[in-house]
This record gives C-alpha cells, structure tokens and sequence, in this order.
C-alpha cells in the first residue's frame, strides 16, 4: 500500500492506524453521523512487546494494544486498534468523519466482528474467550487484527529472552481469536435492539379465563415477563410460564378478579455502528461505537365480573275479605267488597234461630186461611139477603 505524506503536527509517527472500539456509554455521537473528528493521542498503557512477521518479511518486535483517540473535541481518551501497520500517523493529527461503508479496510467485516466481540468490549464467545490482564487481552486483540488488514504472523517464540512473562497468554489469546474467526463464532456488528408483544387484548374476559396467546418478539437473547394488576402469566395449558422468555415464545394471562391485568418487558442490549475517519494526506481511521439502550413493550387486558341479580323469599300474606256482588237497577257498576259483621244482641230479645222461623210461618198461613173463611161466609151473607 502506498504510503502517504506524515503530518508535522507531532515529533514521532506510530507506524499503525487506530480502528477505536468505543467503550460503552463513552461516544457522544451515533454512527452514521459524518460531521465529527477524531484526533490521534498515542499509543496507551494496555499495550505488550510481541514478535512476528507481516506478509512473509521479517521476523521483528513490535508494540501491540490499544491506542487513543481523541473524539469530537474530548479530553478522555477511547481506546482503539491499528487497522493499516504500514501508513504512519503522527500524534496530534486530526481526521475528519467519513463513511465505513467505503473505507479501504481489508476484511472490514472480519476487523468489525472481532472488535465487536473482543477487548475492551469482551472477551469473546463462548469457546473462544481470551484471559490474562487487559494488557494481554488488548494486544492479543491487536495482533489477529494485523493478521487480516496486514497479514501479520505472530510468532510463538517461546523462550525468547526480549519478551515477557505475558507473551505466552497472549500467544494463546491470539489463537483463540483466529479459531472464532474461522468457524464463524462472531456475531455481526449492527443491529438495532428490538422488542413487541402481539396478541388480541380486546376480548370479553373473565375472572379465571385464559386469555392468549401472546407472542413475543426480540432481537435480545431474552426478556423478564413482569406482570401486573393481578395477572398471572401460563403456557396453553394453563400451567405457570417458566422463566424468561425469548423470541417467538408464547403465554396467556389470566386474573382472579375483575379489572386490567398487564404483562410488561423491557430488551436491553447494546446498539453498535461504525465512524469513519478520513485526511487527504493520511490513512482512514474508524471508530466503533457501542450504545445500551433499553426497549419496554406491554400488553393489557381487562377481566369484567358478570353482575349479580338479588333473589327475594319474603311473603305477605292477604287481608281477608268477603266480596259481594251489588246489582243496581238502573246500571252496571263493579263489585263492591263488603266486610260483613254479624249483628249484635240488644236488649234482653234472644237471638233469631230456624225453629222460632217456622213458627212465624204457621201463624201466617193461618191468618190466610182466615182471611179466605171469612171471605166465604161474607158472600154467602150477601147472598141470601
């Protein structure tokens, strides 16, 4: 690769090009912003002496690990990897904000996934997690990055008297990465942090009633269902949700009583981008931003108790009365209800009984009889005068 011409800003150039990998929280700006700067502050302490060769040359020794760079005007440094070895930059140069889509990075995809997976943003999957002090970790980083933008080989070199007692853990480090690599172990970087819940929440309910299902969908490893106002969350038998729940998972909700019932969840991970970097006279330089966010969905369904009617045993019972009917002579009029009361004695007479009605009777019909008699004899009286 054809070097470019150094800046005079500082006294000594680093034979390397920073690619940062942002710690998290630390970068103000999003990726995908191109109004920023970045200027180059050196090589840090989390650096180790190692030895290899770089596109089959010479066997040498070199300082690998983090550097610092210095974003939109920041007295804190973030800390990042060489990505070119063989373009210099000088301490104090200030690069301005490109696109990563068109940096002329080897293996951008490759460089991206390791930072994305390794110091100081991790240590790797699992079955390829690198170990030993920060210093080892980074410039065990450092050296599988070589290894793709530049070709670089590190060396096992053991025994060797210029080394240290940290070069054989980040010998084994340095490995690790490039076993992950070659069995596609490393995640892409990208990627936003999602989270929904679906599901038919306007249903009639009641208190008892699964209700469901209710499917859950994210782009984290898994989310904390969290109920509310008295749900309980089950699976389609109505047994108890077991644990977190993930992508595609489904539960139904149910309540003892009457109200709104909710389940809630909240994703939380990281969202991770590229910034690029770019001087006419010096080479790309790119930063990966890392950024938590946290995303928070719910459902809510309410559970309506049927109302109740109230049942009455109470009876009263009817005065009594006797009803006689009245028949006027002129017109017809309804009923008239009469209480009757029998009469009561006066003075010292006794009371009307059914023998004393017949003898009444007798004396009348002999006061007919009489009367006819007497009739009779009358005209025969008249007759004979």
């Amino acid at each position: 690769m054809t070097q470019r011409a150094a800046s005079r800003r500082g006294p000594a150039a680093v034979a390397c090009l920073a690619l940062v990998a942002g710690l998290v929280g630390g970068l103000a700006s999003p990726a995908g912003a191109t109004d920023g700067e970045a200027e180059f502050d050196g090589l840090s302490s989390q650096s180790v002496s190692v030895r290899g060769s770089f596109d089959g040359g010479d066997s040498k020794y070199y300082g690998a690990g983090l550097l610092k760079l210095l974003i939109d005007g920041s007295e804190e440094p973030d800390y990042g990897y060489c990505i070119d070895f063989f373009s210099p930059i000088h301490e104090g140069d200030v690069l301005d904000e490109g696109e990563w889509a068109s940096s002329p990075v080897e293996n951008r995809d490759t460089v991206g996934r390791i930072l994305g997976s390794y110091h100081p943003i991790g240590v790797g999957p699992e079955g390829y997690e690198i170990e030993g002090t920060d210093a080892q970790k980074a410039a065990s980083t450092q050296a599988a990055i070589w290894h793709y933008t530049n070709g670089f080989e590190l060396e096992e070199a053991t025994g060797d008297p210029h080394l240290g007692a940290d070069y054989p853990g980040v010998y084994a480090n340095y490995l690790k990465i490039l076993d992950a690599v070659a069995d596609d172990a490393l995640p892409q970087i990208g990627g936003t942090v999602s989270l929904s819940i679906d599901g038919d929440t306007e249903v009639e309910a009641l208190p008892g009633e699964l209700v469901g299902p209710f499917t859950v969908h994210t782009s984290v490893a898994s989310v904390e269902l969290i109920p509310g106002g008295g749900a309980t969350i089950h699976d389609e038998s109505g047994a108890a949700f077991d644990g977190p729940a993930s992508d595609g998972d489904q539960f139904w909700i149910t309540s003892a009583d009457g109200g709104a019932a909710s389940v809630s969840a909240v994703a939380a991970g990281v969202e991770s981008g590229v910034r690029v970097f770019t001087e006419t006279d010096l080479q790309d330089m790119a930063l990966l931003v890392v950024t938590p966010k946290e995303v928070p969905a719910s459902i809510e369904v309410n559970f309506t108790t049927p109302p109740t009617t109230p049942s009455s045993t109470a009876t009263t019972a009817p005065e009594s009365t006797t009803t006689v009917p009245v028949t006027p002579s002129t017109s017809v009029a309804p009923s008239t209800t009469v209480t009757t009361t029998p009469p009561r004695s006066t003075g010292g007479s006794l009371p009307v009984t059914g023998a004393q009605t017949l003898v009444l009777v007798g004396v009348a019909l002999a006061l007919v009889a009489a009367g006819v008699g007497f009739g009779i004899v009358s005209r025969r009286s008249r007759g004979q005068t």
